[in-house]
């Protein structure tokens, strides 16, 4: 169902409810600063980065997770969220922040931004095996970091991914985690650490773009080998699968990866499906099937806006690079603007164009773009 712009319309999803009668003044054409109503009606702007999104299954809307979130007389470390209607080919601006769960979500509200993830997460070690507790004087601080969302197949619900990370000097990926969340009641339940390496993941562990094919959980990981001047010279982008079933993305032993001729249980094994890779800050992928594209890789190259869009019919291979290019970005002190996090949207795409978010260091904010097919 697509939501009609310019009528009233109700997403009749219980905690979930938009009312909307002018909805067309939402949205901005590409490109354009994704927005929150706290943003739009107060003037406040909500520095950010990550900007991952899922289409909330049976509705128009979507959800968007954030990384280390300010703004007006507040901050987060950590994930954000925010939820709204969304129109393909269009850029949100009046999504509604997300309280910290399970605070009960009225929507379209005003409200500020929240914590979605827990923050400050314990148990995790700078590299040196000091506890990475948040202690701003020395400079530690343990955050919990989004790396992609999907929406189960069969319900209601999103799988939601991330990270649990030491700063300390560069963050260190410790953990990654897996939960459910249900958007009806604003609630996050069976979050399980799956990998644990308090010494630093593997990337090959370091997972997220949760995509569900065929009866599996599929997910990606990367690694650049080589950085020249903010540019990566080479790397890697690992794909692992799981059975498409709770019990068994819960558990460790239950994932497979991709070592080039099949699956084997042992990430060391692992090869990239991904020819000629630079992913220099990581990757991000999307089913594309309802615009008629397969699945899209977004691989953000260096520091300074560049990207490749990859484009497959299926997963483990035939992946080849459609559009090279690069962001505006500016504004990040000194010759290396550390643009980041070149994130595709399915739900916000065409068939002509693929929409796609970044963080502008001259914004300070994630912005969404167009490239053509």
């Amino acid at each position: 169902m697509r939501l009609n712009r310019t009528a009233l319309a109700v997403l009749a999803v219980p905690g979930l409810l938009f009312t909307t009668s002018a909805p067309a003044a939402a949205d901005a054409a590409p490109p354009a600063l994704l927005q929150s109503r706290y943003e739009t009606t107060t003037g406040n702007q909500v520095s950010r980065d990550a900007g991952y999104s899922a289409r909330v299954p049976g509705t128009s809307t979507s959800l968007w997770l954030f990384g280390d979130t300010f703004w007006n007389g507040g901050f987060w470390f950590g994930t954000t969220a925010a939820i709204g209607p969304y129109t393909a080919g269009q850029v949100p601006t009046g999504l509604s922040e997300v309280p910290t769960p399970p605070a009960a979500m009225s929507n379209p509200s005003n409200r500020p931004p929240g914590g979605f993830l827990p923050q400050f997460p314990e148990g995790l070690k700078t590299p040196q095996g000091a506890d990475c507790t948040n202690d701003g004087s020395i400079g530690r601080i343990p955050v919990s970091w989004p790396s992609g969302a999907a929406a189960i197949p069969g319900t209601t619900r999103l799988l939601v991914t991330y990270v649990d990370v030491c700063q300390f000097g560069g963050p260190t990926g410790e953990r990654f985690v897996v939960a459910e969340y249900d958007p009806a009641t604003n609630t996050l339940s069976g979050t399980t650490r799956v990998f644990t390496d308090l010494g630093g993941l593997s990337p090959r562990l370091t997972l997220g773009s949760p995509i569900f094919s065929n009866g599996y959980l599929y997910l990606f990981g990367s690694q650049c080998d080589g950085m020249s001047f903010g540019f990566c010279t080479g790397g890697k982008v690992f794909l692992a699968r799981v059975r498409a079933t709770a019990s068994a993305w819960r558990d460790a032993g239950s994932y497979r990866f991709w070592a080039g001729g099949g699956w084997s249980d042992d990430p060391d094994d692992a090869t990239s499906v991904v020819p000629g890779a630079k992913p220099s800050s990581g990757v991000a992928a999307g089913n594309f099937a309802a615009v008629g594209k397969g699945f899209v890789l977004e691989e953000t190259n260096d520091i300074h806006g560049g990207f490749t869009v990859w484009r497959s019919g299926g997963l483990t291979g035939g992946w080849t690079a459609t559009y090279v290019g690069a962001t505006p970005c500016s504004g990040g002190g000194g010759g290396l603007d550390f643009c980041r996090a070149h994130i595709p949207h399915p739900e916000l795409s065409t068939t002509s164009t693929l929409l796609l978010s970044y963080y502008n260091p001259a914004d300070a904010h994630v912005k969404v773009t167009a490239v053509p097919w």
